[in-house]
C-alpha cells in the first residue's frame, strides 16, 4: 500500500518556480509532483490521484483559471489554489467562480504558501469524512491511496481481494485475470478468506456468468444457479473488470455465516471497484509496456551510439557483434557489403562447434532464394570470421530459420545482414520492435566505417604518390623529403618524444612540400633568383598542401605542420607570421630539419655550401628563424652524427613509409 501522505502537483511553466515550491513541501512531508503546463498536469492527473493543485495562471497552453475549471468538473475532490503575479478583486472572484479553493499573489513565503495548503487540506479533509457509506471510503482509498506501479502486481490484487471481502463483508474473495483484454480464458490470481466454500468448478462458472450478464452477477439463491442448493454458500456476486479494450477479468464475493444478502446496491458498489481495478490494471500494463519500449529504445540507442564510436571497420564488426549477442541469441551473425570497384566486405561471427559444411547445406540453399547467387558465393568464402562459445543445444541436421536484412543501396553500396539460428532460441526479427532499428544502425555504422577507410586508403595512396611526384619535378630534390623526414626524425628521438609524434612527424616531413604540386615548373626550376612574384608564388605552398591534406582525417594530427613549416621564430615567416611557441612544435621541428637540408644539398641555381655553412647557419638563425631549444638539440645531435648517418639510420628502419595506423 502507498502512503497517505497528501499529493501535491505544481503546475508553472518556470522550472525555479517549481523547484522552489517542491523542495518546501516535501520538507513538510508532503508527495510532491511537477508540470510544466496545463496539458501535462492533465496527463498526469489521469494516471495519479491529488489532494491539492498548485497552479500559476499565467501558463503557455491552458492557462489557471481554464485548469481550474477543468479539474472542478473531472477531479472534484481535487483543490486548486492559484498563483499569480496580479492580484485584484476581480481576479478573486473570478478564480473562486472557477472552482479555486484560494489563490496566492507573487511574491509570497513560503510560510504564507505552507499555511494556504494546510487550511486547504484541512477542509478536503472534511469534505471526505461525510462520504455517504463506508463501502466509498474503502473505493476511495482504493482509488488514491494503491499505486500499482510502485508494488507487485501479486500484491495489488491481493490486496485487492482482501478489500472487497471486508467492504463487503464476505467470507471469501477471488480475483481472476486473463493475459490479454477480452481474453475468455481467466485463471485466478488472488483470493482472500475461506476459498473452499466453492469448488474449482463453481469459481469457474461463476466467473464465466460474470462475463456474460450485463452488469455482473447476484445469486441469492433465486435468480441465478451460479452456487448449488447444497453449497454451504448463502449469497453470491461477481462483476467483471473491465476495460476499454473488454473485460480483463472478474471479481467475486460469496457469503455463508452472514445470513444478510447482498443487495443490487452492492453491485453496482462493487462494479465500481472492478471498474477503478480495470482502469490500474491497464495503466499499469500501459506504463509497463512503455517501460519495457523505453529501456529497449534506450538500450538500442546506447549500442548504435557504440557501434558509431569509432570508423575502424573491424573494431565496429567486434562492437556489434558484442551488442547483437546481448540482445539477441543466434548461432551466426554475418554481413556482406559490396560496391563497385571496392573489395567487398565479408563477415560472420558463428558458433566454434559449427562444422563448415553446415554452411554449405539448408543455409546456403535460404541464402540463394533470397539473394544474388555471386553476393552468397563472395559471402560464405570470406575470409573475416569469428566465432564464439555457446551452451544451447543446436541441431545442425534440422534447417535453421535465417532472417535477413536487405539493406538495399546504401550509397555506393549494396548489402545485408544475416541472422541465422540452428537451436530454437532465436525470435523472429520482426515480432520485436527495437532489434530491426538495432541493425539499421549497425548497418549505418558499417557502411560508414567502411567506406571511409576505402576512401582513406585510396586518398592516402593518391597523396603519397602525389609526394613522390612532387619530390621529382626537380632532380635537385628528389629526396628532399626522405631527408628532412629523417633529420626530423633524430631530432624527435633526442627529444625523447613518444612513438606517436615521432610517426606523425614522419608523415608531416614525407608531406610537408604537397603544395609544390601546384607550383609552376618554371618557377621551381629556376637558375636564377626569383622575382618577387615569383617569390610570391613560391610562398603559397604551404597553404596549398594544408588545403590539399585537409580533406582527410587521418592526416588532421599533422597538417598544422605542414602549414607553418616556414614560420620563423621571429614572427618573420609565412603564411601566419606566427612567432615562438604560437608556432605550432613540430612545425618548428620540421623548419630546423627543412633548413638543413637546403643548406646541404645542391641547388640548380647553387652547389650545397657544405655542412660547416649549414651548421654555422643554424646557430646565428637561433633565436630568430629557428626555435632555440629545438636548434641546439639538432646540433648536438650533429655533433654525433653525420647527415648520411642519419639518413641511413632512417632508411634501415623502413620508416620512409606514410603511416597512418597510428593517426
Amino acid at each position: 500500500m502507498t502512503s497517505g501522505k497528501p499529493r501535491i502537483l505544481v503546475v508553472d511553466d518556470e522550472q525555479t518556480v517549481r523547484g522552489l515550491c517542491r523542495e518546501f513541501l516535501e520538507l513538510h512531508d508532503y508527495i510532491v509532483d511537477e508540470a510544466r503546463n496545463g496539458t501535462e498536469a492533465l496527463e498526469l492527473m489521469s494516471r495519479t490521484s491529488f489532494s491539492l493543485i498548485l497552479s500559476d495562471i499565467m501558463m503557455p497552453d491552458i492557462n489557471g483559471l481554464e485548469l481550474a475549471s477543468i479539474v472542478r468538473k473531472r477531479f472534484p475532490d481535487t483543490l486548486v489554489i492559484l498563483i499569480t503575479g496580479h492580484g485584484t478583486i476581480d481576479l478573486a472572484k473570478d478564480a473562486i467562480q472557477r472552482g479555486a479553493f484560494d489563490f496566492v499573489t507573487k511574491p509570497f513565503k513560503m510560510t504564507e504558501l505552507k499555511g494556504m495548503v494546510d487550511r486547504a487540506l484541512e477542509v478536503r479533509s472534511k469534505q471526505l469524512s461525510v462520504l455517504p457509506s463506508p463501502e466509498l471510503k474503502d473505493l476511495y482509498d482504493l482509488t488514491v491511496n494503491v499505486n500499482i506501479s510502485e508494488q507487485s502486481i501479486k500484491a495489488y490484487l491481493d490486496g485487492l481481494a482482501t478489500t472487497l471481502r471486508k467492504t463487503f463483508r464476505g467470507d471469501v474473495a477471488r480475483v481472476y485475470l486473463g493475459g490479454e483484454p477480452g481474453v475468455l480464458t481467466l485463471s485466478r490470481m488472488a483470493g482472500s478468506g475461506n476459498e473452499q466454500l466453492l469448488s474449482e468448478k463453481e469459481w469457474t462458472g461463476t466467473v464465466m456468468s460474470a462475463l456474460e450478464i450485463d452488469g455482473g452477477v447476484l445469486d441469492n439463491g433465486e435468480e441465478c444457479d451460479c452456487v448449488p442448493e447444497s453449497s454451504p454458500v448463502t449469497s453470491l456476486m461477481a462483476v467483471p473488470v473491465p476495460s476499454s479494450d473488454g473485460n480483463l477479468g472478474a471479481c467475486i464475493v460469496a457469503r455463508s455465516t452472514i445470513p444478510v444478502e447482498f443487495t443490487s446496491r452492492d453491485l453496482k458498489l462493487m462494479g465500481l471497484f472492478a471498474a477503478q481495478a480495470g482502469n490500474q490494471l491497464m495503466n499499469y500494463r500501459m506504463a509497463s509496456n512503455l517501460r519495457i519500449q523505453a529501456d529497449n529504445l534506450e538500450r538500442t540507442n546506447l549500442l548504435a551510439g557504440e557501434f558509431s564510436s569509432s570508423l575502424n571497420t573491424r573494431r565496429v564488426l567486434a562492437t556489434i557483434s558484442r551488442g547483437l549477442r546481448s540482445v539477441l541469441s543466434f548461432d551466426l551473425f554475418g554481413v556482406f557489403l559490396s560496391g563497385k570497384d571496392m573489395m567487398p566486405l565479408s563477415y560472420m561471427l558463428v558458433r566454434s562447434d559449427m562444422p563448415e559444411e553446415v554452411l554449405q547445406g539448408d543455409f546456403r540453399t535460404i541464402l540463394q532464394k533470397k539473394l544474388d547467387i555471386q553476393d552468397v558465393e563472395l559471402f560464405l568464402n570470406g575470409n573475416t570470421r569469428d566465432s564464439f562459445a555457446s551452451l544451447a543445444d543446436s541441431d545442425y541436421d534440422t534447417t535453421p530459420l535465417v532472417e535477413l536484412l536487405d539493406l538495399g543501396d546504401i550509397g555506393s553500396l549494396r548489402g545485408m545482414i544475416v541472422l541465422s539460428d540452428w537451436s530454437g532460441t532465436m525470435c523472429r526479427i520482426g515480432t520485436s520492435s527495437h532489434i530491426p532499428i538495432l541493425l539499421r544502425h549497425a548497418a549505418a555504422a558499417l557502411s560508414n566505417a567502411f567506406l571511409f577507410e576505402t576512401n582513406e586508403r585510396n586518398y592516402i595512396q593518391t597523396i603519397a604518390a602525389l609526394a613522390g611526384a612532387v619530390d621529382a619535378k626537380d632532380p635537385y630534390t628528389h629526396n628532399h623529403s626522405r631527408n628532412v623526414a629523417a633529420y626530423v626524425t633524430s631530432i624527435a628521438a633526442h627529444m625523447r618524444l613518444p612513438s606517436r609524434d615521432i610517426s606523425l612527424l614522419n608523415s608531416a616531413a614525407l608531406l610537408h612540400d604537397i603544395g609544390k604540386i601546384g607550383i609552376p615548373e618554371n618557377i621551381l626550376n629556376k637558375a636564377g633568383p626569383l622575382s618577387e612574384e615569383e617569390f610570391y608564388i613560391i610562398k603559397t605552398h604551404p597553404e596549398v598542401g594544408y588545403n590539399i591534406l585537409r580533406p582527410v582525417t587521418a592526416f588532421g594530427s599533422f597538417i598544422d605542420a605542414v602549414r607553418y613549416h616556414h614560420e620563423k621564430y621571429d614572427g618573420s615567416g609565412y603564411p601566419a607570421g606566427l612567432s615562438n611557441d604560437s608556432i605550432p612544435l613540430h612545425a618548428r621541428m620540421l623548419s630546423v630539419a627543412d633548413g638543413f637540408d637546403a643548406m646541404t644539398s645542391d641547388r640548380i641555381y647553387r652547389k650545397a655550401p657544405g655542412l660547416d655553412y649549414a651548421i654555422r647557419e643554424i646557430n646565428e638563425n637561433i633565436g630568430s628563424q629557428f626555435d632555440p631549444e629545438i636548434g641546439r638539440i639538432f646540433l648536438s645531435v650533429l655533433e654525433s652524427m653525420s647527415p648520411d648517418d642519419m639518413i641511413n639510420e632512417y632508411l634501415s628502419k623502413a620508416s620512409n613509409q606514410l603511416s597512418f595506423n597510428q593517426i
